[in-house]
């Protein structure tokens, strides 16, 4: 690959020239900046004569030398000469003498640094609540310490600290990491600056040697809630959930859900947290739902609280990354990654774990077949972004932002690895495996090799061609299936094949299947799980005297990939959709059976929808035992296809969901109403789990009802809004509203929006619908939105709101006016926010599989994009448009030959 392609990359990390002990930081937070101080404690590697630190965008007041005092402590000596090398984001200084490999020194800096409200790493400015001081909030991962004062910013830079912060007297907290010096500050909370009651200072010690981009420093208002738990040692932990003022209320349940988190992370995963106190506390603007800053968790407030406007993915994400960032504390703060190629260690275990604690306080069925939607995310999922065939590498070949690596391949298809390392080696092997990493390396730093040797050791398993594919090549496995059964020998056997585009190699998959008979039941002995390592593998069953109803092939989708059963009846399909043992392969089975119709429209718009699908369809509907959240992912019809063939054919895929959506409507309408009356008067939840699956019925069944643009649509969509008692139901009602042409529908949103916009979960609510419209006056709303004076571009989460979900928008973006919006869209959000806008930009990533006059059309915004978004302005943008580019004029030049 091009080697300029990435700014950086793997030997940009050498070794260290110093063993970094001991920071000693004071922070200074003053209305329009940010004063720092830090004295560096290091021990020479080798011989030096000069240092370099990282440091970036800073006003350099002085570097200095530290002399030892009689105690033993650096005290500033004398001034030292530096060249401060901006564009290079280095600061070089000059040392007083050589020092000698195992000499101890330190010396000192002092900078300022002026924060913005755009720029979300280092110190920036929050949101502040009304009559308080500025709100300052950090961001430290990847490589924003550099932004708040010179330092080694290297994930292997561990060394304990601390840290003493000054602030406004009116702020209520002044938060770092560690535990409170109880010396200085007795009563755990600052004291008032000696000779300036108007401000006030608290130290912070952290003994535990932690990474610069874990580092905390904010100065905030905020309400607390706090609560405790007791450690299996009889230590106690104070719980603090920091929010805005007026807010309290929505901290109860999601302090429920860190309490619950604590505890069963101490009794499945044994570890136990260290410190006094663990802290949630409330952001405004991030680029990221949440991050871990040893003892301080930040979450984005729309996701942190809780309250009448919460929607129920915010609620299951409120479970997921509360219990994510809690594990952070093993997995990322004590044991951590060796440098930024090795991100996915950090956060695929983190993730596994996270799922394990979903699926034991949700139906792990529902939960997983969330997981399945997030792999197949046409926008940001990792199966799309490697179809696009610019990226896909779990481990990178490098990267031009570290914020490049915060995607759908890291979190979403390096937790389908760790979930198959799991499979390949057996639970017991996997949970010793994992025990022995976390103990050979707490305190230190881990890289991908040394994480599977701990593996390896343990099992005796040789791991390197399962890590070679997995993580170090673009592409994913798609697998095929034939079974065939010989009576003579009553053996039945599964012939698999696997294939990569553009590899020859194979990768080692674990798949999960079972022998089924005619009641639904699995022959016994017969479920296993076959590890197919090659191109080819056969999987025997001996003693099978009569043959299965079916094979029940890839349960709970145990490897990362496509399948496909190649030579399924339609009956045995049909049989699996209704009696398969594993209900995700149920719902799978079903999948396929939409598929066959789905391509067939795509193929033939005309063409007939089979009447056993439809009769299939109809028994769902009416079937009393389904749960409703297993009923909703039945009745649920699709645009993405699962033959990934046809997921480039954008407008057709819209118009096949559309007429499957309408001829569903047609013959069961009034069978979907009975079912909706149903989930409406089922009185109270049993559990909270109950009622996120039976709101997520509903809202699909209002879709289905009201997909035919009628007067009684309309009504019954105004009378949902109307009358519903939560915030899931009422948002769904006006999703499918404002996809309809009835005639008070502008009218209706824009008293919505009156209602909801001062609350940030309402706002971002009420811009979703928006983003989700799909009548002519679609882009008029977005621009209308976008210049209101609540709406600010830098916020990261009103951007997503909006333009994210518009970008996801299929029907109303693949036009001409829609590709146009995209790229116009991107060059104004680029300099702003490059997270946000790469995510927007990923509507182009299969550019080149599009069909040729829709490849052209995108190419020339893409041509646009790159004359207007420059690297210096946008690296990330700029290489993303740029690969785009070069896939979309190789696909030209092909098809021209």
């Amino acid at each position: 690959m091009n080697q300029r392609r990435f700014k950086y990359r793997r030997d940009d990390f050498g070794p260290l020239p110093v063993t970094l002990h001991h920071l000693t930081i004071t922070i200074r937070f003053f209305e329009d900046r940010v004063e720092a101080e830090n004295i560096l404690e290091m021990t020479a590697r080798g011989p030096l004569r000069e240092l370099q630190l990282d440091a970036n965008d800073l006003d350099l007041e002085a570097v200095l030398w530290c002399g030892c005092t009689g105690d033993g402590e650096p005290r500033p000596d004398s001034e030292l000469t530096h060249d401060y090398r901006r564009e290079r984001n280095k600061l070089v200084v000059n040392l007083p003498r050589s020092m000698k490999t195992g000499e101890r020194f330190a010396l000192l800096t002092r900078t300022r640094c002026f924060p913005s409200d755009h720029l979300l790493e280092g110190i920036y400015r929050d949101t502040t609540p009304p009559g308080a001081p500025q709100q300052y909030m950090s961001q430290c991962q990847q490589w924003g310490f550099q932004r708040i004062m010179p330092i080694f910013d290297d994930c292997r830079a561990k060394c304990t600290m601390t840290t003493t912060l000054e602030g406004d007297a009116r702020y209520t907290h002044l938060i770092s990491n560690g535990n409170v010096d109880r010396v200085r500050n007795p009563d755990g909370q600052p004291r008032p600056k000696p000779g300036d009651p108007s401000r006030r200072i608290i130290t912070y010690h952290n003994p535990i040697p932690m990474a610069p981009y874990l580092f905390i420093a904010c100065a905030g208002t905020w309400e607390a809630l706090t609560d405790s738990v007791t450690t299996p040692n009889g230590r106690g932990v104070q719980l603090e959930y920091l929010v805005p003022p007026g807010h309290l209320a929505g901290a109860r349940l999601p302090m429920a859900i860190l309490k619950d988190s604590v505890r069963w992370i101490e009794r499945t995963q044994g570890y136990q947290y260290p410190g006094d106190v663990y802290r949630t506390i409330c952001m405004n603007k991030s680029n990221f739902g949440g991050m871990e800053n040893v003892g301080n968790t930040t979450i984005v407030t729309d996701a942190a609280l809780i309250g009448e406007h919460s929607l129920d993915q915010q609620l299951l994400y409120a479970h997921a990354v509360i219990v994510h960032e809690f594990e952070h504390n093993q997995c990322g703060s004590e044991t951590t990654m060796d440098t930024p190629f090795d991100v996915w260690l950090n956060e695929a275990y983190t993730v596994d774990v996270e799922r394990q604690y979903m699926s034991e306080r949700f139906d792990p069925t529902f939960i997983r077949l969330q997981q399945m939607d997030s792999i197949r995310n046409p926008l940001l999922g990792p199966l799309a972004i490697e179809d696009g065939g610019h990226a896909g590498r779990i481990v990178r070949d490098g990267f031009n932002d570290p914020d490049e690596l915060i995607d759908g391949v890291t979190y979403v298809k390096a937790a389908e690895v760790i979930r198959m390392l799991r499979l390949v080696l057996g639970k017991d092997h996997f949970v010793a495996g994992k025990e022995l990493y976390f103990q050979r390396y707490r305190g230190g730093n881990a890289t991908t090799d040394q994480f599977f040797e701990c593996f390896e050791e343990i099992s005796g398993v040789s791991l390197e061609a399962f890590k070679r594919e997995w993580l170090y090549r673009v592409g994913y496995p798609a697998v095929t299936a034939e079974t065939r059964y010989d009576p003579a020998s009553r053996r039945l056997v599964v012939d698999f094949r696997q294939h990569c585009q553009g590899s020859p190699s194979s990768f080692h998959l674990p798949i999960e299947l079972a022998l089924v008979d005619t009641e639904g039941q699995d022959l016994p002995g017969s479920a296993r799980v076959f590890q197919l390592t090659a191109a080819k593998g056969t999987c025997e069953f001996s003693g099978i005297t009569e043959p299965p109803r079916f094979v029940s092939i890839n349960r709970g989708g145990s490897f990362y990939g496509s399948f496909h059963h190649r030579n399924a009846t339609l009956e045995q399909r049909v049989a699996q959709a209704r009696l398969d043992p594993d209900a995700f392969n149920r719902i799978e089975a079903f999948r396929q059976l939409s598929d066959r119709e789905r391509i067939a429209l795509l193929t033939a718009s005309d063409a007939a929808v089979s009447e056993p699908w439809l009769d299939l369809y109809g028994d769902f509907i009416r079937d009393p035992e389904l749960s409703p959240g297993l009923r909703g992912f039945f009745l649920r019809i699709e645009e993405q296809p699962l033959d990934r063939t046809y997921c480039t054919w954008y407008p057709e895929l819209v118009a096949a969901r559309e007429r499957l959506m309408t001829l569903v409507n047609q013959r069961y309408r009034d069978d979907l109403l009975e079912l909706l009356a149903a989930v409406d008067n089922r009185g109270p939840d049993a559990t909270l789990a109950a009622g996120i699956e039976a709101r997520f019925l509903k809202a699909i069944l209002l879709q289905l009802i009201t997909v035919d643009d009628s007067t009684a649509g309309h009504d019954l969509l105004i009378h949902q809004y109307r009358t519903a008692t939560n915030a899931n139901d009422r948002f769904a009602a006006l999703v499918a509203l404002n996809r309809t042409s009835a005639p008070r529908r502008r009218e209706i949103l824009e008293e919505v929006f009156q209602r909801w916009h001062r609350e940030p979960s309402g706002y971002a609510n009420y811009l979703k619908i928006v983003g989700s419209g799909s009548q002519d006056d679609f882009f008029t709303m977005i621009a209308e939105e976008q210049r209101r004076p609540q709406f600010d571009l830098s916020h990261p989460t009103l951007c997503r709101s909006l333009l994210v979900t518009a970008a996801a928008n299929t029907k109303m973006i693949w036009t001409d006016a829609g590709i146009s919006w995209v790229g116009a869209a991107v060059i104004e959000l680029a300099p702003v926010n490059g997270t946000t806008a790469g995510r927007l930009l990923n509507t182009f990533q299969h550019v080149a599989g599009l069909k040729p006059d829709l490849r052209r059309r995108v190419t020339a915004v893409l041509e646009t994009i790159a004359g207007e978004v420059s690297a210096a302005a946008s690296p990330t943008i700029a290489g993303q448009v740029r690969s785009y580019l070069e896939a979309a004029r190789a696909a030209e030049a092909a098809a021209d030959q």
